[in-house]
């Protein structure tokens, strides 16, 4: 029972009857936490359920020794008060009190208590004790009694003296008088946090190898369950819990991006290969489970098994789907609720189960905001702590804010008091047992509806419901209890401070996991066939918003963190590979690069382009990609201005958005000026009119020259040449013509 639902107990105690009403009631102990631990640990297994009016008080349990010394000669002295307590109120400042105060006599008549010889350092020892009632301080008078066993022995070092070296203790109510009955409905929750692994996997097996594991918690709930016979009692569950519980006796499945097998038409991709037609992305083998995970599978079927069976006879009462906080959610993002609400439902179709909607906080309280805001079909579960003053109801149902509220005894729910942990199965049956007798005390005809705590300590919760078999005491179902008329209170009386509205969930929290389901809708839009990831992740993020968070929302919401960091990481593995540079010969060309898909499923994509305004590409497109395949994108690039110009890639979604993959590349474009092509051609024309100027004259030139050399030749023909040795030559022979 949280802290703070036992003060506003203590308080309306106080309000109500005061601590006069409780004469066997001590002073609470301001400083427990410091009290040392006592060196014997005094378990109480079994006891009496009611105290007889005559007869004998049975108590059987077990003695440890958590010291470092031998003790001997261990007597087990019964004990009880004397006088009664009488109302509700006073009974939860008794549950408060230190567990070393006075609150009676034992009991040492010989015969009358057990004798422990030897009880080595670490050992326990059994004990069964059988006290007359009429040695007993209690009175017998109407009302809840103290009762408990005190251990005292010797060691070498402290001889025995009257101060208990172990002690336990708990409530036992007196057998009520005349024909009244009183009913009472029972409430088995089966609730606590889960969490997925980064794969999306459930994760902290260990615990839940622990929790399934006979002793365990949910072990211990369908042992409860099943002693019940034919004892009514109604199921509260998170079908959050029964569903990880499933998955885990399917060998606990990570996320998985695979086409959705109940969508028609969709054929399996066949084995992927890339452009050049060689198979790649080939599928890995599935690795055979360890002893340890098929061991965890086994046991999670069984219990499955066996809550389906249970279920099946009995009113089953489902949370929001991973026990939504539903103040919270009502303030920061609506809509969780009514999707937590549709996947309960569907759990609960699938394993075959009818069941309620429900609503319980597990601190008993809920926001005037969020009250109203749940539809009118809904059942809701509030404790007596949710009012200032517990409702004057002879159904324990009232209307409030336009639904019918369930009043719980959050005082039942508490449990017994220390040491012994309050959700121990005999301290709960006890004060179970005990706020059902004080109610006919108190003349209250309402209905004791109680939710017990889903965490057992110890493996003795086969007894609770045989023990609760009482001729004064009928269960009725909590169903049986909702349907029954119910007393109008206005709004007021609901109570709803700002410390309560403190322990909510943040807005951060429902941040993170809309984060979370965007990105899985951006997956879904990504890939070319139907899956479930969506669904997938909605179970993911439900889960980050559960109240069982609230304690340490910063690992709630890392836990959906790491749902967009893992798909986020799928996304950035269809990827754009880009060129290290390109150079344009001229102002345009074109350019190419490669469009990756890693997944092992084919998607649809585009590339988007942005440039800083010099240069433009067209081409690229939407794109299907087989599992493991790769794309050539060409595109056209079309310089406006010279120079080098920057070119993104980012891969998107055929609706333009970002996945994650980007790349970079320069492109110089090598284009002229049209003034230097004017130029060009300017000096072109100079060029050519030049050569077409000049060139007949020496066309003209040249031909006069050729004309000159035939004259010449003609003369030479007609005047033969003189011998090289003529005397009419001086110097001999003639010189050659040129």
């Amino acid at each position: 029972m949280p802290r703070l639902t036992v003060i506003r107990a203590v308080l309306a105690g106080l309000l109500t009857v005061g601590l006069a009403s409780a004469p066997a009631l001590a002073t609470p102990a301001a400083a427990a936490p410091d009290e040392p631990p006592d060196p014997l640990v005094v378990h109480l297994d079994t006891i009496t359920p009611v105290l007889p009016r005559t007869g004998s008080v049975e108590i059987t349990g077990t003695v440890t020794n958590v010291s470092d010394e031998t003790f001997t000669r261990i007597n087990l002295h019964a004990f009880s008060s004397s006088e009664p307590i009488l109302t509700s109120p006073a009974l939860a400042a008794s549950a408060a009190v230190s567990s070393t105060e006075y609150v009676g006599e034992r009991v040492t008549v010989p015969g009358t208590f057990f004798t422990v010889d030897t009880l080595e350092p670490g050992e326990t020892a059994d004990f069964s004790d059988s006290v007359p009632v009429d040695l007993l301080d209690a009175t017998g008078d109407p009302g809840v009694y103290w009762i408990g066993v005190h251990a005292l022995g010797d060691t070498p070092s402290t001889p025995r003296d009257a101060v208990a070296d172990g002690r336990a203790r708990t409530f036992i109510p007196a057998r009520p008088k005349g024909n009244q009955v009183q009913e009472a409905s029972v409430v088995l929750s089966i609730r606590g946090r889960v969490w997925f692994d980064e794969d999306g996997s459930i994760g902290g097996t260990e615990r839940w190898a622990r929790r399934l594991a006979e002793g365990g918690s949910l072990d211990g709930v369908l042992e409860m369950a099943e002693s019940a016979g034919g004892v009514p009692y109604s199921f509260l569950v998170d079908p959050a819990v029964l569903w990880a519980v499933t998955r885990l006796a399917n060998g606990n499945p990570p996320r998985s991006l695979e086409p959705d097998p109940n969508v028609p038409d969709q054929v399996p991709t066949e084995t992927p290969t890339d452009d050049t037609g060689t198979a790649s992305g080939q599928p890995t083998p599935t690795e055979a489970p360890s002893d340890e995970d098929a061991a965890l599978a086994t046991a999670a079927a069984a219990w499955v098994s066996r809550f389906q069976a249970l279920a099946a006879t009995r009113p089953v009462l489902a949370l929001p789907f991973g026990d939504l906080d539903v103040s919270a959610a009502m303030r920061h993002d609506a809509t969780r609720y009514p999707q937590a609400v549709a996947r309960s439902i569907e759990v609960m179709t699938a394993l075959s189960l009818p069941s309620v909607p429900t609503v319980a906080p597990g601190n008993d309280l809920i926001s005037p905001e969020a009250l109203a805001q749940l539809p009118e079909d809904t059942t809701v579960l509030l404790g007596d702590n949710a009012f200032g003053v517990r409702p004057d109801t002879s159904t324990s149902v009232v209307r409030l804010l336009g639904h019918k509220v369930v009043v719980t005894s959050t005082g039942a729910e508490a449990g017994g008091p220390g040491p012994t942990a309050a959700t121990d199965p005999l301290a709960l049956r006890q004060r179970l047992l005990s706020e059902a007798a004080l109610r006919l005390v108190e003349k209250d005809t309402a209905p004791l509806v109680v939710a017990l705590p889903t965490v057992w300590r110890g493996e003795d919760a086969t007894s609770f419901f045989a023990d609760l078999e009482q001729s004064w005491l009928e269960l009725v179902p909590v169903t049986d209890v909702a349907d029954r008329s119910a007393t109008g209170l206005p709004a007021d009386r609901l109570t709803y401070t700002e410390a309560d509205a403190a322990t909510e969930l943040d807005a951060s929290s429902f941040f993170a996991a809309t984060r979370a389901s965007d990105t899985a809708t951006l997956m879904e839009s990504v890939l070319s066939l139907q899956t479930t990831i969506e669904a997938q992740t909605r179970d993911e993020v439900l889960v980050t918003l559960s109240e069982q968070h609230r304690r340490r929302p910063g690992q709630a919401r890392a836990g959906a963190e790491r749902v967009t960091a893992a798909l986020r990481a799928d996304l950035a593995r269809i990827r754009i590979e880009a060129p290290t540079a390109v150079t344009l010969s001229s102002d345009s060309g074109p350019l190419g690069a490669t469009l990756v898909n890693d997944l092992d499923q084919p998607v649809e994509v585009q590339v988007e382009v942005t440039t800083d305004g010099g240069l433009i590409l067209t081409g690229g497109g939407t794109r299907t990609l087989r599992p493991s395949a790769r794309s050539v994108l060409r595109y056209e690039a079309t310089a406006t201005q010279p120079g080098v110009h920057k070119v993104r890639l980012a891969v998107t979604s055929v609706d333009g958005v970002p996945l994650g993959s980007t790349d970079q590349l320069p492109i110089r474009a090598a284009r002229v000026s049209a003034l230097i092509w004017i130029a060009m051609a300017a000096g072109a024309l100079v060029l050519f009119g030049m050569i077409g100027y000049r060139l007949p004259g020496q066309i003209r030139a040249r031909r006069a020259e050729l004309a000159a050399a035939d004259r010449l030749d003609l003369e030479d023909a007609a005047d033969p040449a003189p011998d090289a040795a003529s005397p009419d030559r001086p110097g001999g022979a003639l010189p050659e013509r040129p």
